[in-house]
């Protein structure tokens, strides 16, 4: 595992790098920054998303994932549907047409919600995200109060974890991947040593993120009719997790741990992560001694270039 995860980097991810000491101490501020910096690597490359965080100047990333920004964006907003997360969700209409960025409610007003959708640069309503983030969650007491109530509600430290996923994942535009994703990140260790301030009272070992890469992976390694839905290709990591003991690769991991083991599903499969990671596989001609054919991103270019050499 990296020493630094990339969410810590500026030279990965610009002005969205987390501070590692405000991350160490879970601060309001930091999770906040976590949380919508790993919110962008939505159905494009992780390389991509990479790019444009760091080409993007820090007032850019203010206005997104700066708490103290967003909360002064909307307690200072006259905007009628700010008042509450019910009303935000249901009544604020901003949307991108082409290069333009507008909404029904109030036209030609400036506002930071509109401002997050031309930062973001996707989908029209990408940029209620932050701001469904803070009324939902940071609103009220922030992280600690959020904690506390989950920590009151359940006492097992892996049912919190899927618990706060479940918070999470309500707001606008997340999901379960995303949600899993973030929570997981700060309460797996061995995924950044250091940087997990919601372990041990949150623990994200049981958690699995199941996207593109994971789910093809899972696939090909299945029996051909198995379902192909979240829940069954979860199911399927933990199960292969249990027979695995980790502290065999290495004493430091965990016995158990499915979300490490589909880290390894994801960064093997990832071609344009391998890539940027100089991975030798990348330029060669004939498969290495481990290749896993089924799963190996470079396996079918190797192929294509025997037959031309051929």
């Amino acid at each position: 595992m990296p020493a630094q995860p990339f969410y810590c980097d500026p030279a990965r991810i610009g002005a969205f790098a987390v501070a590692p000491a405000e991350l160490a101490a879970g601060t309001d501020a930091a999770i906040f920054r976590l949380f919508v910096t790993l919110s962008m690597y939505q159905a494009l490359r992780d390389v991509v998303i990479m790019c444009q965080q760091r080409s993007l100047p820090r007032m850019s990333m203010c206005v997104v994932a700066d708490v103290a920004f967003v909360k002064r964006a909307i307690t200072r907003h006259r905007c009628p549907a700010l008042g509450s997360v019910e009303s935000f969700e249901e009544g604020c209409d901003v949307t991108k047409t082409g290069e333009t960025v507008d909404c029904g409610r109030c036209p030609g007003t400036a506002c930071h919600v509109k401002d997050a959708t031309v930062v973001f640069n996707r989908m029209g309503d990408m940029g209620k995200l932050p701001t469904s983030a803070w009324l939902r969650l940071w609103k009220i007491g922030g992280m600690s109060a959020l904690l506390k109530r989950v920590c009151k509600d359940e006492s097992s430290p892996i049912k919190r974890a899927a618990l706060l996923v479940e918070h999470f994942a309500g707001v606008h535009r997340i999901g379960r991947k995303l949600a899993t994703m973030f929570v997981s990140a700060l309460s797996t260790p061995a995924l950044a040593p250091g940087l997990t301030p919601w372990f041990p009272a949150v623990d994200g070992n049981e958690l699995v993120v199941v996207d593109t890469n994971v789910a093809r992976a899972v696939d090909a390694l299945r029996e051909p009719a198995a379902p192909r839905t979240y829940d069954a290709r979860e199911r399927w990591v933990r199960e292969q997790a249990s027979t695995l003991d980790l502290r065999e690769f290495r004493p430091d991991l965990p016995r158990y741990s499915p979300r490490l083991v589909q880290q390894a599903l994801y960064a093997f499969c990832s071609k344009s992560n391998r890539v940027a990671h100089g991975d030798v596989c990348a330029v060669r001609t004939t498969p290495c001694s481990g290749c896993a054919p089924t799963l190996c991103p470079f396996a079918a270019s190797m192929e294509s270039r025997d037959s031309l050499a051929g």
